[in-house]
């Protein structure tokens, strides 16, 4: 396969994947290469790891590497021609230069997908890339990450099948909070709101600050119905969490779910869901609804 100047520029203009891959880095991917044994406990997380993400996991891969995204298909290309492109290195150096290397050699040299290669230390490179994917106030995912990681999650919808559900939901009437307590118990507010969530969402939900005091997640494999028992337990789990305090926190919020029959786009799904947000306004607040 071979990629024109177009695709090239296209693929380097594209922005670096946002996401906070804690799972895979150059340790475990050179283990994933053979260059090591696999302890017990990386066995185990490598075996999630390609359970949860399918053929994904090549672009996990070649992110730990670079910290550049590419789709899911053509990453597990190019993880292919960079294994032959490695034996072809040692083979005229007569040593193994490894799998880093090989990585930035054929990505910068042989595939031009990347324009230049800058040395920085691999635990400063995963700071920065968390900062840079999370809002800092609330330490969720921004919203241009979870974007990201839903049209991540439609594709891997299309590859495995199953529900995939988005529930988008808001503080009702959170400009009175402000305006009567101050933008700083806003703020602390809005922390609390992301702790409550971080104690609801399984390991593979996204959770996202989409803006203000609007949040969404991303419920991989999760129907309807089982969408609409996590989003009134989270609903009913942020109220109490502040029902001691002189006001009242409650939320509003909309669902929409998409089948492995349906064909929606990342915005349908999120347009949709806040249509169901903005019925649940309607209604009175301080519950979820369906747009559909």
């Amino acid at each position: 396969m071979n990629f024109t100047a177009t695709q090239a520029s296209t693929l380097d203009n594209e922005r670096e994947t946002l996401m906070n891959r804690v799972d895979l880095d150059v340790r475990m991917v050179s283990a994933i290469a053979g260059d090591r044994a696999m302890n017990a406990r990386e066995q185990h997380i490598l075996e999630r790891v390609m359970n949860e993400r399918g053929e994904g996991i090549y672009s996990d891969i070649l992110y730990a590497l670079t910290h550049r995204s590419f789709p899911a298909r053509q990453a597990k290309h190019l993880w292919d021609e960079i294994g032959a492109h490695r034996i072809a290195m040692k083979s005229a150096l007569g040593r193994d230069v490894g799998i880093p290397v090989a990585t930035h050699d054929y990505l910068t040299n042989i595939a031009n997908l990347m324009k230049s290669v800058t040395v920085i230390e691999e635990s400063k490179i995963a700071s920065l890339t968390n900062v840079a994917t999370r809002d800092g106030l609330t330490g969720l995912f921004d919203q241009a990450t979870f974007k990201y990681r839903l049209k991540e999650e439609l594709e891997r919808q299309v590859r495995h099948g199953g529900a995939l559900s988005l529930l988008m939901f808001d503080l009702d009437r959170f400009k009175n909070l402000n305006d009567n307590h101050g933008h700083a118990e806003g703020d602390r507010v809005l922390k609390g709101v992301a702790d409550v969530i971080r104690s609801q969402v399984r390991m593979l939900d996204v959770a996202a600050r989409y803006g203000g005091e609007e949040f969404a997640i991303i419920l991989p494999t999760v129907d309807t119905a089982g969408a609409l028992l996590f989003a009134n337990r989270l609903r009913e789990a942020i109220f109490k969490a502040f029902e001691t305090e002189e006001y009242t926190v409650s939320m509003s919020g909309g669902i929409c779910t998409n089948l492995e029959t349906d064909d929606k786009s990342a915005d349908e799904l999120i347009k949709t869901a806040d249509k169901g947000l903005y019925k649940a306004k309607e209604a009175g607040r301080n519950r979820i609804e369906m747009a559909e």
